[in-house]
């Protein structure tokens, strides 16, 4: 269970590079997802109950939803289908959650996904616009993300991501003004 510890939530880590570090080595050695699961159907309560990472989505506690979602924004181009199959948990999170990190996670999943092919930026497409008229530039720098990807895989995109970042020009954070400028700048091309 040593790979449990290195988990964000249970080292104290308020950030995601113990988290990203724990991917990692899943990625280079998938044998360790097999402790991962035996941790998950454990007692611990950070990590709750569960067979698997999808059922953590609904967990009360947000800590334990943001690394749900965290860990599926990791490995969301790998698991394309697991990841169009959670579409409806992962809008409600986006519609519902009342956690900044969760939301960031869940689109950057959603980001993710739609790095995979064109069918996928296609399917996700529709959420990353919902998410930036829902949340406007709170969001805007995963949002845009996904655009970029958008772009690679969804050319027939382009105009239509124009208009929607054009507004953000003169946003108040100055990383997503800075990001819409990147995604301008490829548009014109």
């Amino acid at each position: 269970m040593d790979i449990l510890n290195q988990l964000s939530s249970q080292k104290g880590d308020k950030t995601e590079i113990s988290n990203k570090l724990v991917a990692e080595k899943c990625i280079a050695n998938q044998r360790i997802l097999a402790e991962i699961v035996v941790g998950l159907v454990g007692k611990d309560k950070k990590l709750q109950y569960a067979e698997d990472i999808l059922p953590l989505l609904h967990n009360k506690e947000t800590k334990t939803r943001w690394e749900a979602v965290h860990t599926l924004s990791f490995i969301a181009d790998k698991i394309p289908d697991i990841i169009y199959s959670a579409m409806p948990v992962l809008q409600s999170l986006l519609e519902k959650d009342k956690s900044t990190i969760v939301r960031d996670y869940t689109i950057d999943t959603i980001a993710n996904y739609a790095n995979v092919s064109t069918e996928t930026s296609e399917k996700a497409y529709e959420i990353l616009k919902f998410a930036l008229e829902l949340w406007g530039e709170k969001h805007a720098k995963q949002v845009f993300k996904g655009f970029n990807y958008l772009l690679n895989n969804c050319p027939d995109c382009k105009d239509e991501i124009y208009l929607l970042v054009q507004p953000y020009l003169s946003a108040n954070k100055k990383i997503v003004a800075t990001e819409e400028k990147k995604i301008v700048k490829r548009i014109e091309k």
